[in-house]
């Protein structure tokens, strides 16, 4: 438990103005990084979307983009995982911030990050997207996938297998599709499928991962927009710019810590001025005395 002294040198220690000047410092370059860093995971997929664009005809759909864009996805994953799945990388920037062009060099995270890289070349595209961990053999999380919703609703992409399923009237299926009638669909899969994957439930968001908080979040979210729809939110695809979000949060503590910066100079300029006001004020009654 911390002392009394140490509590009463924490708030002290930030009206220091040079410690106040060496954090502004430390939260500069970090806006710097990450905003960096940020740019460089951006131009690197709009770089594969510009190319998935390009091989399609002019005036392509959104369903057009998408599957073109699984069929990418997995040959770049592919390939790298055959690599990467027994040669780990570790470090700080794989453990803490797990950019997803990591997902993209390596594919080392299996069918997550496949998710994560057909995922941020949808985005790239503006299409919306949701990673569904889907329920196999009664539990969440064994397969994970992707729902594009393109001119023919929300279809489902499971680019670790390049697949998407058609209906019988020609059109893509969605996860209902597939839940209601697997032993149609199960025809479509290809021979290396493993086939407990069956669709027999999907979870978009964990909400037990972080205890309390989330189940709170979720209780709100249920009486807001109904328990349907709050299943239905996908938090992950928001959460995978991980340096563009860590780059507003930076510039965020930036901003007020800047402020706060301020305001304790402005006081101690004004002290300052009032002191040296004092002292003449005091000389001056001393001359005239004297």
């Amino acid at each position: 438990m911390p002392s009394k002294q140490s509590k009463r040198k924490l708030p002290s220690l930030f009206k220091n103005l040079y410690f106040l000047f060496f954090l502004n410092g430390i939260i500069i370059s970090s806006l710097f990084y990450f905003s960096t860093e940020s740019q460089y995971e951006n131009q690197i997929f709009k770089a594969i979307r510009k190319e998935i664009a390009d091989s399609l005809p002019k005036g392509y759909s959104k369903t057009d983009y998408a599957i073109q864009a699984l069929r990418i996805s997995n040959y770049l994953q592919e390939r790298r995982y055959l690599v990467f799945k027994t040669n780990k990388v570790e470090g700080l920037k794989v453990s803490f911030f797990h950019p997803a062009t990591y997902d993209l060099m390596t594919g080392a995270g299996a069918c997550g990050s496949y998710a994560i890289v057909l995922t941020r070349l949808l985005m790239a595209e503006g299409i919306p997207v949701k990673i569904g961990q889907m329920k196999a053999k009664g539990h969440y999380g064994g397969h994970m996938f992707v729902e594009a919703k393109t001119e023919q609703g929300w279809i489902v992409l499971d680019p670790m297998y390049e697949l998407s399923f058609k209906r019988q009237d020609g059109r893509y299926a969605s996860f209902a599709d597939l839940h209601q009638n697997w032993n149609f669909y199960k025809n479509q899969i290809p021979a290396d499928y493993d086939t407990a994957y069956q669709y027999e439930g999907v979870r978009y968001t964990n909400w037990d991962k972080i205890p309390v908080v989330g189940s709170a979040v979720k209780s709100s979210l249920n009486f807001a927009v109904g328990k349907t729809k709050a299943d239905r939110i996908s938090l992950r695809p928001y959460l995978l710019r991980t340096y563009y979000i860590l780059s507003w949060v930076s510039g965020i503590l930036l901003f007020f810590l800047l402020l706060g910066t301020f305001m304790i100079a402005s006081k101690r300029n004004s002290f300052t001025q009032k002191k040296e006001k004092f002292i003449n004020e005091l000389l001056h009654k001393k001359q005239k005395a004297a």
